[in-house]
């Protein structure tokens, strides 16, 4: 078979992923099953990616893709990060029993392996993350940037994890329309700017209400990846706690005091769950345990150039000696946090002194549930 043949033994495995990776269509991937001989698949230590390392014996199960052009072995290198790893050509045994020269992946400095591997544990949320980040990985490698640049990675994986989220997550038809995704047709997606967060050029045509399409027009967006908020709640002092912390956005607005009047507020971590980030961040912030929590409301904060989606949360605590400084130093963080009577924030929210919309929501939610939650929490 003409061209060069990779062995894959962890998640390049999936034909989905494979396919995004190679720049080839969805089930036009050759992969069969084939086995490395002397070596087993191990989990790398403190991550959730596999190794191969020698094992006499042994056979590492994987699978092979036969007939790859050299561009798209070059993407293969690319995608598995040519700076830290290498491909070496190694005897490898096809499902036909016949042994056949392979590319495959090995570290270039050590690494320690940490008990077995399995493909077909690499399911659900981590598979979902790791195509989207694929996705985005190849369209840099297609654009001539360098994607383990570690001022990338941080914000690459967040707005990746944020697309596979909102692609399991349900959602509801406004009255009377039921537009969906699959109907918008994207002539093209430019990212002039990827950093901690990113700028999204979107060329793009809809459905109208009239029956027709719009025009492809562009849209810039700002994608920062999925975030959570907590209003920690001491129902039997009736007793909120309120933060702040210097903003670039109000800074970057001119605003003459831009130290906002926020709650408890973070982006959430690859598959992490919005409550676990919330629960985090109160911890890392306000030094605040929470206890029962209940969700306040998802939602965009500003859809017309926003990609962000904040689930918000109001939180059970003790707030008997909460307030004071908090955050995490390696991230520069200065969050300063206050104890406010329930009156006195909401005397705050009539007199527009609190000026953030997660902050305005979760304080109107309490409202509307304060009764029950002193009853249940009280």
């Amino acid at each position: 078979m003409a061209g060069k043949s990779v062995f894959f033994y962890g998640s390049l495995r999936d034909p989905e992923l494979a396919a995004v990776v190679l720049g080839r269509p969805f089930g036009e991937v050759p992969l069969r099953p084939a086995r490395l001989p002397g070596h087993a698949v191990r989990q790398v230590a403190g991550e959730n990616f596999p190794c191969v390392v020698p094992l006499e014996g042994a056979e590492a199960e994987g699978a092979l893709a036969c007939g790859l052009s050299e561009a798209e072995v070059a993407r293969v290198a690319f995608f598995e990060d040519d700076e830290e790893y290498e491909l070496r050509p190694l005897p490898v045994r096809a499902d036909d029993g016949a042994l056949r020269e392979a590319l495959v992946c090995f570290p270039k400095g050590p690494t320690t392996p940490d008990g077995p591997w399995r493909f077909e544990d690499w399911t659900g949320a981590e598979r979902d993350l790791l195509i989207e980040c694929a996705r985005e990985i190849m369209a840099l490698y297609e654009a001539g940037v360098d994607w383990s640049d570690l001022t990338l990675w941080p914000g690459l994986k967040a707005r990746a994890a944020a697309r596979a989220r909102a692609g399991r997550a349900p959602s509801a038809a406004f009255p009377g329309v039921d537009f969906r995704r699959e109907a918008v047709r994207t002539e093209r997606l430019d990212r002039p700017y990827a950093s901690f967060f990113g700028v999204e050029e979107h060329f793009v045509s809809f459905p109208t209400s009239d029956g027709g399409r719009s025009p492809v027009v562009r849209r810039a967006v700002w994608a920062s990846g999925d975030a959570a908020t907590v209003l920690p709640y001491d129902a039997k002092a009736d007793r909120v706690l309120l933060a702040t912390q210097w903003r670039a956005g109000p800074h970057a607005r001119g605003d003459a005091r831009p130290w906002p009047w926020e709650v408890i507020a973070g982006r959430l971590d690859a598959v992490e769950d919005p409550e676990e980030a919330a629960r985090r961040e109160a911890l890392e912030e306000a030094g605040v345990t929470l206890g029962r929590i209940e969700k306040a409301g998802g939602y965009y904060t500003s859809p017309g150039t926003l990609a962000e989606f904040v689930t918000s949360f109001v939180g059970e605590a003790d707030l008997s000696a909460a307030g004071g400084a908090g955050g995490l130093e390696e991230e520069a963080e200065d969050v300063i946090s206050a104890v406010l009577d329930f009156d006195a924030a909401m005397a705050a929210v009539d007199a527009g002194e609190v000026n953030s919309s997660p902050a305005v929501i979760s304080l109107l939610w309490l409202a509307r549930h304060r009764a029950r939650l002193r009853a249940e929490w009280g």
